[in-house]
This record gives C-alpha cells, sequence and structure tokens, in this order.
C-alpha cells in the first residue's frame, strides 16, 4: 500500500487514517470531492459505514489524513 497526504485524485472510497490516530490504520473513509467522512471499518455494516460517511470530518483533521493506493 503507498500512503498518500492531500486530496485524492477523485470522490470514492479509500483506505484511511489519521495521524494522530494510528491504531485505527484499518478504517476506510469516504472523500466527497472537499471532505473526508468519519472512518468506516471493515466489521461494520454497509448501512453503518453508510452513516459513517454522511458524518465530514473536521476540516482541521482534514490535513491529518493519509489515504492508500495499491
Amino acid at each position: 500500500m503507498k500512503w498518500n497526504k492531500g486530496k485524492p485524485p477523485e470522490a470514492g472510497w479509500y483506505p484511511a487514517w489519521r495521524i494522530r490516530s494510528p491504531s485505527w490504520n484499518n478504517g476506510w473513509r469516504w472523500w466527497d470531492g472537499e471532505c473526508w467522512s468519519w472512518a468506516a471499518f471493515p466489521h461494520e455494516t454497509a448501512e453503518k459505514a453508510g452513516r459513517w460517511a454522511r458524518n465530514k470530518e473536521v476540516k482541521g483533521h482534514n490535513s491529518e489524513i493519509m489515504w492508500g493506493t495499491k
């Protein structure tokens, strides 16, 4: 996995974690083109992941999020 910082190239789900919360390294976040969502985790239902995607991360935390690509 290659970890990146900054804005992803397009909207979608990305493996992601906050620099200050490295223990949450298996989370996925929705990037809507402007802001990250709260983290969703593989053990959660799709309904719960959708709920987390509707909640936006605090703007000041967006710069702390690392997102992955294969």
